[in-house]
């Protein structure tokens, strides 16, 4: 009987080690499954005001992608376009209160923090998308990301999202800056616009864009300027069949952050943003300057004529909008950026 109990005692002590030992190797699988859980995680709403079938969302997605891909999940997104987040104005004021939002915004968004800034949406400051890079690679861009940085708290993630160039499209045609001369054409309600026109000699009309076919028809203006995806969208071109590519405006726009969150995460996270916004941008440039072309022999086939004029002709008679006293840049500014981009 002795021996019965023995046995039974002896059976129990094997069960109850058995029993330790599976116990034992549940923490160790647990803390594998935790070693592949990322120790930070950041959520990003990300607002754009354009159509979800708009280009720049195409973009958009591209860069959220690769960043969520390359960080193991650790920074994901929630996109928001057709400015579901509100207008840029508004955006921009929750990046600088510490919102967890990326926007694209134009140079001109934070004109409280970086008013010179704005330089950049100004007709003839750039003359070419190649420009872009300069601006960027520039001292005195990189003093311009600080500033806003540690006064506005919101970080360029990148400023290198051209959406083209403006031109003139008119009913007669227009081969050199005295031809401005008396024109009247429409412009949108910008004080750059406006100074810009008036520098060239003509006569600025500000209406609503959604007018400006009506006011071609009946001669209210004569010309009107605009990139030409927006020119052909309008169908302009069955009112004016003379497009000048003076290029007056590089369209670029920018990616922006808080600070504070930037400065929050880690190292790694940051350069896998900076890269990824940034070489998006990069295939966005590419591919507008590929549409274009595309949308000039869209033009030329509804039979308007395109003149390449010297585009160096009107930048030098536009100049002096810098100088009038009707925009608020400090003395020197333009100067400083045409420097920048003779290098």
């Amino acid at each position: 009987m002795k021996k019965f109990f023995a046995l039974l005692l002896a059976l129990a002590m094997i069960l109850a080690l058995s029993a330790c030992g599976e116990k034992q190797q549940e923490p160790s699988n647990e803390g594998d499954e935790q070693d592949n859980t990322p120790a930070q995680t950041f959520n990003f709403k990300v607002s754009i005001t354009q159509a979800s079938t708009d280009p720049l969302a195409t973009y958009t997605q591209q860069w959220m992608d690769e960043v969520t891909e390359k960080t193991n999940g650790a920074v994901t997104f929630e996109f928001h376009p057709n400015g579901e987040l509100g207008t840029i104005n508004d955006v921009c004021e929750q990046i600088s209160r510490g919102a967890s939002i990326i926007a694209y915004a134009g140079p001109d968004a934070f004109m409280a923090t970086a008013p010179d800034l704005a330089i950049l949406n100004s007709q003839y400051c750039l003359t070419d998308a190649s420009q872009i890079d300069l601006i960027n690679d520039s001292d005195w861009f990189k003093g311009q990301v600080d500033n806003l940085a540690a006064n506005g708290n919101a970080r360029i993630l990148s400023w290198n999202y051209f959406t083209g160039y403006r031109h003139i499209l008119s009913k007669t045609p227009i081969n050199t800056p005295d031809d401005m001369n008396g024109v009247q054409i429409r412009v949108a309600d910008s004080a750059a616009a406006i100074a810009f026109v008036k520098a060239l000699g003509a006569s600025p009309v500000v209406t609503n864009w959604n007018e400006v076919y009506s006011s071609l028809s009946t001669n209210i203006v004569s010309a009107a300027e605009a990139p030409l995806a927006t020119l052909y969208s309008s169908s302009l071109q069955e009112v004016a069949k003379y497009c000048t590519l003076t290029q007056h405006l590089v369209s670029t726009g920018m990616m922006v952050m808080p600070e504070d969150i930037f400065e929050s995460m880690p190292e790694e996270y940051q350069q896998i943003l900076l890269d990824a916004v940034y070489q998006a941008g990069s295939d966005f440039t590419a591919y507008n300057l590929q549409s274009e072309q595309d949308y000039q022999a869209k033009m030329e086939e509804a039979g308007v004529t395109f003149i390449t004029p010297d585009v160096s002709a009107f930048a030098e008679k536009a100049a002096s909008m810098y100088t009038s006293g009707d925009l608020s840049f400090p003395d020197g500014l333009y100067e400083q950026i045409q420097e920048i981009i003779k290098q």
